[in-house]
């Protein structure tokens, strides 16, 4: 199975999880988006990777446009029952890979990603597609969780987030993330860090892939009695298992 039917299998199973996901809902996360992309009501907008479409649904209200864009049918549903009960009118669905977008140079004034990046076999790719389809001096906001700048401790990290979910490929670190929007010829004008305390039960929840939860946490919890943190404080309280992720969002000009 090739990458992309392989994120099409698994997003098919966690379409309805992640739409109820604390992590994907959390208010505050959406707010710092909404400051970072500075909507106006002429902006049109990318939401790239939008899955049930909650920062779509979060966005639309403030702006001309959004372009609810995906590579999951049953993902660009649930985006689209969301926005139908919110009673949004102007945002419009669209199916794709997010390394060939079917749009024209600066078709758009803002597109934004949350938690996407680390699912893209060629980030750069990606990222240069962005660019061509943002206006000059249009905006380009991205949100992900990091690996360490720990070369070890970032590796068994991204091993980690595999076996939970394989359409995984690498989540950057802080400088490479910053360093991908650079290369693309992005100007960053802010940054935004926070963390978030992740139980093992809930990570693994939103996966609807039970099978994989007990040799996984069988893993993780090994790991965390012989002190291997792997860069996210793997810990174990009790027979409770939990770790944190750390986030990133840049704000960028083109």
């Amino acid at each position: 199975m090739d990458h992309f039917s392989r994120v099409k299998e698994e997003f098919k199973k966690q379409a309805e999880t992640l739409s109820a996901a604390p992590a994907f809902t959390d208010s505050a996360v959406l707010e710092r988006i909404h400051a970072a992309v500075r909507p106006t009501g002429e902006m049109k907008l990318l939401d790239l990777g939008c899955g049930p479409g909650i920062v779509t649904a979060s966005l639309a209200p403030s702006v001309r446009e959004v372009v609810a864009y995906d590579l999951t049918p049953e993902m660009l549903e649930k985006a689209r029952r969301r926005c139908e009960k919110a009673a949004l009118k102007n945002v419009r669905f669209e199916l794709g890979r997010a390394e060939e977008l079917p749009f024209e140079k600066e078709s758009f004034d803002c597109v934004v990603t949350r938690l996407t990046v680390h699912h893209f076999t060629d980030p750069p790719r990606v990222m240069n597609e962005v660019v061509r389809v943002t206006r000059r001096n249009g905006r380009v906001v991205v949100a992900d969780f990091l690996s360490s700048e720990n070369e070890e401790d970032g590796a068994l990290h991204n091993a980690l987030e595999t076996l939970r979910d394989p359409t995984h490929v690498r989540a950057l670190s802080a400088d490479e993330l910053r360093e991908l929007l650079r290369e693309s010829g992005l100007r960053i004008t802010s940054r935004v860090t926070w963390e978030r305390e992740r139980d093992f039960d809930e990570w693994m929840g939103i996966t609807n892939a039970p099978e994989r939860a007990k040799p996984l946490y069988t893993v993780m919890a090994a790991l965390a009695r012989a002190g291997i943190q792997a860069g996210i404080h793997l810990h174990l309280d009790g027979n409770k298992l939990a770790f944190k992720h750390d986030y990133l969002l840049l704000a960028a000009e083109k």
